[in-house]
């Protein structure tokens, strides 16, 4: 009798003891703000993990009553620290783009709840969709964009056809979107701010933490300019600030990504050519390219058949521009553009190629509010300075001649900001930025511009590392990790004087 006492006494505590885990782990009231913006906790589109608390929420955004939809719905995934670990307000994570998503999909999201574990931050991750993209309600899609780059897949047209085609198809869903209702004046990165400081104020917090990844920078940055008393720290990943204007940027940035690969045997230990070495072999490889093209089957990421695909020379110098992103790739390209200039296309390039075509018939990216934040970001372009730009980096001319007369922001119609949003951020929040030495697109110099207006501010850039610095090497991680536990004083990892 006493043994079955002894069994049963267990069991019936598990109720309390889970009634008491879950009040330990138990995310904020969710409230409504002065100005109509709310936030409402709903159970999870997705099956959580039965050892990892998470949350789910929807928040619509402040109402705009002269507009359709009134609010946005966003979706939000808390995930809070371990009760006996936390020891700080929660981070919000705000990802990249313009127009990326945070992978929040029932398919994707299980990711977060060992990233989170890895990251190890005192008090948790808030995630969320910006508004258009992802789970956003409702959510802006461009199929015409992807029905056009699967067509041009396999087409070896002649440059200023590709270009005629795309314009087309934007176009096409520019004034399909417009002719809906849908006012594009809305998706700005000062919107996509305001959302998130009313997101974790309808979580009832005073103070709170922000990383953001390269676009999702740009979005933490005004923040920091409109709502500085609400932010303890910030951490910058690969930064994107609002003085950069990135039509005008792309030029110097690909004929920069030339010059990075020049530079990669610094980087490989059985790499041991000489930078004029690399530039005779990569220029050998586009020669080839351009006379012969590349032409193979890859995977379809949509329905996992074959699907056939030629690339020409100009293709072969954005696959380049596109592997300096990852640090695991950027060794192997000296082989694989060695091997393009003997006629053989190597493993490495095949995965590549196959990256590239997975990335441009990607759904999770939202062409639509891609433009629509880059063209109200960066205003009116003038033809004489896109002209001048391209007279400066004479490498990357040729074949960015054609962006200023086809880029979307000719007749794309989403307003432009106002000029003060185009300065410097000046505030006195403390922030960590991080850059990636090789990162193609949003490079070291940004940093150390956005780093300027920034009075409690470090800049750490990590060598051989491309973009996207927290996720690509363990010692910016343990440095992002110290630098969150006491903003102030934050520890140093021993593992910055190995770099």
């Amino acid at each position: 009798m006493y043994l079955v006492r002894w069994v049963l006494w267990p069991i019936a505590l598990l109720p309390a003891v889970w009634w008491l885990w879950q009040t330990l782990h138990a995310p904020p009231a969710a409230l409504t703000l002065a100005d109509g913006a709310r936030l409402e906790w709903v159970d999870c589109w997705f099956d959580r993990p039965l050892w990892r608390p998470m949350h789910c929420g929807r928040f619509h955004t402040r109402p705009e009553a002269s507009a359709l939809p009134e609010q946005f719905s966003l979706p939000v995934v808390y995930i809070p620290q371990w009760f006996w670990r936390r020891a700080g307000p929660p981070v919000l994570y705000i990802a990249g783009g313009p127009g990326g998503s945070s992978w929040l999909g029932a398919e994707e999201v299980g990711f977060w709840s060992h990233w989170v574990e890895q990251t190890g931050w005192n008090g948790g991750v808030v995630l969320y969709d910006q508004r258009g993209v992802g789970l956003s309600e409702p959510a802006l899609d461009c199929p015409e964009m992807r029905s056009v780059r699967r067509e041009l897949l396999p087409l070896p047209l002649p440059t200023e056809e590709t270009y005629r085609r795309v314009r087309e198809a934007t176009r096409a869903c520019h004034d399909r979107l417009k002719a809906g209702g849908m006012d594009l004046h809305r998706f700005t990165t000062q919107s996509n701010a305001s959302d998130a400081i009313d997101l974790m104020s309808a979580m009832g917090l005073e103070r709170w933490d922000v990383y953001g990844v390269s676009y999702g920078t740009r979005v933490a940055l005004e923040m920091m300019r409109s709502a500085p008393q609400h932010l303890r720290a910030v951490v910058l990943d690969s930064v994107y600030p609002p003085q950069v204007n990135a039509e005008l940027s792309d030029a110097w940035l690909l004929q920069r990504a030339f010059e990075l690969y020049s530079r990669i045997c610094e980087l490989a230990d059985e790499c041991t050519q000489s930078p004029a070495d690399l530039d005779a072999e990569l220029e050998r490889a586009l020669a080839r390219v351009d006379r012969e093209l590349i032409k193979l089957s890859v995977r379809d990421p949509q329905d996992g058949k074959d699907i056939a695909v030629v690339y020409d020379d100009e293709d072969l110098a954005w696959l380049l521009f596109e592997a300096l992103y990852q640090w695991d790739v950027i060794p192997k390209l000296p082989p694989s553009m060695r091997a393009l200039g003997d006629g053989r296309l190597d493993i490495a390039m095949r995965g590549l190629i196959q990256d590239n075509v997975d990335s441009l018939l990607d759904d999770s990216i939202s062409d639509a509010v891609a433009s629509s934040v880059d063209c109200h970001d960066a205003g009116a372009v003038d033809q004489r300075e896109a002209e001048r730009q391209l007279q400066l980096y004479p490498r990357a001319a040729a074949i960015k001649r054609y962006d200023w007369q086809y880029h979307a922001c000719r007749y794309w119609d989403s307003g432009e900001a106002p000029a003060q949003f185009r300065t410097a951020v000046v505030a006195d929040v403390p922030t960590l930025l991080l850059a990636g030495e090789f990162d193609p697109v949003t490079p070291p110099e940004w940093a150390e511009l956005a780093a300027r207006g920034l009075s409690r501010s470090q800049v750490f850039v990590f060598p051989a590392v491309g973009h996207g610095v927290l996720d690509s090497h363990v010692c910016a991680a343990d440095l992002v990790r110290g630098f969150f536990a006491d903003p102030a004083s934050p520890t140093v990892p021993d593992c910055l004087g190995r770099l």
